[in-house]
C-alpha cells in the first residue's frame, strides 16, 4: 500500500465509501457468487473500511499494520466471490482464522 500516507489515505477513502453505500448486499452477493465483476467491485468497496480496521484490530504483532490490512481485504474478496450475505458478522472470525494459521 505504500507510504503511511497511502494507507492512511485508502483506509479513509474506505471509509467514505462504506458510509455512502445504500446497495442490496443480498442481490450483489448473488450477482458476486455469479461472477459478476462489478457486483464483487461494489461489495468491496463498501466493506473495504471494516475489513481493514479489523485486520489491523486482530492483527499478529510481528505482522505490520499494512500487512494486515492487505490481508483482510483477500479475506473479505474471498467471503464475497463465495456469495455470503453476512460479511460483516463473517469478516472478523474469517479474519481472525487465517491469522491463526
Amino acid at each position: 500500500m505504500g507510504t503511511p500516507a497511502d494507507f492512511l489515505r485508502f483506509i479513509t477513502q474506505a471509509a467514505e465509501e462504506a458510509v455512502t453505500f445504500d446497495g442490496d448486499v443480498v442481490a450483489l452477493a448473488s450477482g458476486a457468487r455469479n461472477g459478476d465483476n462489478d457486483a464483487v467491485a461494489e461489495l468491496i468497496r463498501a466493506y473495504a473500511a471494516i475489513a481493514c480496521l479489523t485486520g489491523i484490530r486482530l492483527r499478529p504483532s510481528w505482522l505490520p499494520m499494512p500487512d494486515a490490512a492487505q490481508e483482510a481485504m483477500l479475506v473479505l474478496r474471498r467471503l464475497i466471490v463465495d456469495g455470503s450475505i453476512a460479511i460483516a458478522m463473517e469478516l472478523p472470525s474469517a479474519i481472525a482464522a487465517t491469522f491463526a494459521r
